[in-house]
């Protein structure tokens, strides 16, 4: 099975979305109509003139938006606010730091309040990309079921069928070129890229997150790679989502 960046990320989000509720995102327009009515909240979170919010980006279900020397999203995403919460006030090397995570009323909305990060550039996105698509480890560690040692067994078999499938044997010097390039990826994934950390870092907190790829990676200035979205998330632990007066009135 040889899976394309586009494939791979189809097949990963197709499977999410099997297991959540999907919808439109909220675009910059209706987040910023629904922060307007909350203008008490918004005003201790630095924002005194919403219109004026710079959009950073649009995902799957929400808006980001630059908030003084943070990023503020408005999501629908219930799932990726209880993950997000559950992680508030904690700091780990590649997860984004989380300082806080309100619901907005009725709106079914969540605004949650995260770390300023760096870019990533064009051509590591692009090798961090084409690792995953090597090895496939996104789909795997969705079937996985939060089991690292299944992740890697998975790949291998991955590997293997690829081989079999593509060359028939592994004594060609093409079966050979392609398992060293697998190799080489899933070392830079776990040593360089730090994925296996994410992984067990998600997991210990009982977040179970498969939606890997360079779309949802920033920096910090020292170079670590950092997963700055938890969209699509099945939590078990227990987070502290409040209204966003309540929050904001507690973080100050």
């Amino acid at each position: 099975m040889k899976l394309s960046i586009k494939r791979l990320r189809s097949v990963i989000h197709e499977a999410l979305i099997r297991e959540n509720d999907e919808s439109k995102p909220v675009n910059p327009e209706q987040a910023k109509e629904v922060l307007k009515k909350f203008p008490k909240g918004a005003k201790k979170l630095g924002i005194h003139d919403v219109d004026s919010l710079q959009t950073l980006g649009t995902g799957t279900q929400g808006t980001a938006f630059l908030a003084g020397d943070k990023v503020l999203k408005i999501t629908k995403d219930a799932k990726e606010a209880h993950a997000a919460s559950v992680l508030v006030g904690q700091h780990y090397k590649n997860i984004v730091n989380f300082y806080g995570v309100w619901s907005l009323g009725d709106t079914g909305l969540y605004a949650v309040l995260q770390e300023k990060l760096l870019p990533l550039p064009s051509d590591e996105a692009k090798a961090f990309d084409n690792a995953l698509v090597q090895t496939g480890v996104p789909v795997w560690i969705k079937r996985a079921g939060g089991d690292w040692d299944k992740v890697k067994q998975l790949t291998k078999d991955h590997v293997s069928s690829v081989v079999k499938e593509k060359f028939k044997t592994f004594d060609s010097p093409e079966a050979k070129e392609f398992v060293k390039k697998a190799n080489e990826s899933w070392n830079s994934l776990t040593r360089k890229y730090g994925i296996k950390d994410m992984f067990d870092t998600l997991n210990k907190a009982g977040i179970h997150f498969a939606d890997y790829h360079a779309g949802n990676m920033m920096k910090r200035e020292d170079g670590t790679l950092v997963l700055i979205d938890l969209g699509l998330s099945n939590v078990k632990g227990t987070g502290n989502i409040q209204t966003i007066t309540q929050g904001v009135e507690q973080m100050r």
